[in-house]
């Protein structure tokens, strides 16, 4: 018994240091970020050790990416999506 309530302890720890940001990134960036077959973006989620999820076609803010994990990977991630992002809408304007 004690061996599950340690490892319950554990999972709740866990849980309280896990974060949710949300950001903006240009819709149209999407797909070259998440790769083809998606190897793009689980080479980042693998990189940083988070999860991001990207909206539904039917979700009311096309540009609107979830990104979870430990709060510094979470920040970490999200500034190399801006950056991504940014490298991406300047190729658009070419």
């Amino acid at each position: 018994m004690y061996w599950v309530y340690s490892e319950m302890s554990r999972e709740c720890l866990l849980q309280e240091e896990m974060v949710a940001e949300e950001v903006s990134i240009d819709h149209r960036v999407h797909s070259r970020i998440i790769g083809g077959r998606g190897r793009g973006i689980r080479k980042i989620m693998d990189e940083f050790k988070v999860d991001v999820r990207f909206p539904r076609p039917n979700d009311p803010d096309p540009n609107l990416v979830q990104i979870s994990g430990l709060e510094e990977n979470v920040w970490d991630c999200k500034d190399h999506l801006l950056n991504l992002e940014e490298e991406f809408v300047s190729l658009f304007a070419l």
